[in-house]
């Protein structure tokens, strides 16, 4: 059940879903004439829970596409990484520049601006929006459509449908292509006001004594978006305010940057769980996943936001440059299925490493005798480098 994409004679297209992946997506089709409608089930963009980082290829993305300055003015540039070690080996490091001229520093993002604007351009484009609309189920037709159904039993019908509805995809889960996995690991997030190094253009990855790493995020001199991933088990013990000060005073880098947290603080703290997905389909029959519906994994290097605008950039571009709806996306599925294999088995070596405090330690000691080596190891995390690329140049540095 497919149909050809000739000229003058367009597919309508729904996306659901109205975050970063989907308002890309809606951005980058309905501006080449489609016509798209777009489901939020939200009825105002919130900030979201998550590491607000935009990694250097996910910058070169955005000037490619003529976008960094529409969707990221005002944000602040992110030069490195800091890399702290169980043992407190601090290792700076930046992005490294001389192995690829059109390489880019980071960014520190806040979601809800940069959510705003993504949507804001679709909208300008041509794509219309309905919020406060949540997508339950979905069922193909006999002639091919999609069929949409929200809670209050209204229908749609698509040629096309994107699902862009996130880690826990309800459509996902209703067609049977979303496959979770039980890490048994959570996030807990949280913002922090910063004591020191004030000014300081430089995220932060510290691997914890108890297996567990925290991610520091810049967003401006007075805010820190802070997140701490763990075994799911100690929150049946502890508290998440007692997880966040036990990862400070058990860090001299951490107590000397942030003060302990009291009870007061904790209804500002999010946790998020089942930190990993698998789609078992992707695309096909009229219908393909983007961002975190198309699979999720533990998001150890912080590359969400970029993997969300990918996945929407090889979808538009495979409908755009093809006549034909079947063969987009095939290709389509084939390039996010390679992609997702690499960053699969790169973070499953991440996963094996900061469960091994003697090999972590052995790391640091490798990484802080070279600064060029450090730089191409945060190379690897910002996509700078592929993960095989990668390694040679830290090898080889």
């Amino acid at each position: 059940m497919s149909f050809k994409i000739i000229k003058n004679s367009k597919p309508s297209i729904g996306v659901v879903g109205a975050g970063p992946a989907g308002a890309m997506a809606a951005y980058l089709l309905a501006s080449e004439g489609y016509s798209v409608t777009l489901f939020e089930r939200r009825k105002e963009v919130e900030r979201k829970v998550c590491g607000e980082y935009l990694c250097p290829e996910g910058v070169r993305l955005l000037r490619e596409l003529n976008l960094l300055d529409k969707l990221c003015e005002g944000f602040s540039e992110l030069q490195g990484m800091v890399l702290v070690s169980p043992t407190d080996v601090v290792i700076p490091s930046y992005f490294p520049k001389k192995a690829n001229v059109n390489a880019e520093n980071g960014l520190s993002l806040n979601r809800k601006t940069f959510d705003q604007n993504i949507l804001k351009l679709a909208v300008d484009h041509g794509a219309k929006l309905l919020k406060d609309k949540t997508i339950v189920s979905a069922h193909q037709t006999s002639v091919g459509s999609w069929e949409i159904l929200d809670t209050n039993q209204d229908k749609y019908d698509f040629d096309l449908l994107i699902v862009a509805d996130g880690r826990q995809s309800k459509i996902g889960h209703s067609l049977g292509h979303l496959k979770a996995v039980d890490t048994k690991r959570a996030a807990i997030h949280c913002y922090l006001s910063r004591k020191t190094d004030r000014g300081l253009r430089l995220g932060e990855m510290h691997i914890l004594k108890d297996n567990g790493y925290c991610g520091l995020d810049p967003i401006s001199d007075d805010e820190v978006n802070f997140s701490i991933v763990c075994d799911s088990k100690k929150l049946k013990k502890e508290t998440p305010v007692s997880i966040i000060n036990s990862a400070i005073s058990n860090s001299k880098r951490l107590s000397a940057m942030f003060d302990l947290l009291d009870g007061k603080k904790s209804n500002d703290i999010k946790i998020v769980s089942s930190l990993k997905n698998k789609n078992l389909f992707i695309a096909g029959n009229n219908l393909a996943y983007v961002g975190d519906a198309a699979g999720f994994i533990d998001p150890l290097t912080g590359e969400g936001i970029y993997n969300a605008l990918l996945s929407s950039r090889l979808l538009a571009t495979n409908i755009l440059s093809s006549s034909n709806l079947e063969i987009a996306l095939a290709n389509y599925k084939k390039q996010k299925k390679k992609l997702s294999f690499q960053k699969n088995l790169l973070n499953h070596f991440f996963q094996f490493l900061i469960r091994k405090p003697l090999l972590v330690n052995l790391t640091a000691r490798y990484l802080k005798k070279s600064p060029e080596r450090a730089d191409q190891f945060i190379g690897i995390i910002g996509n700078v480098h592929s993960p095989v690329v990668g390694f040679i140049k830290m090898l080889a540095a």
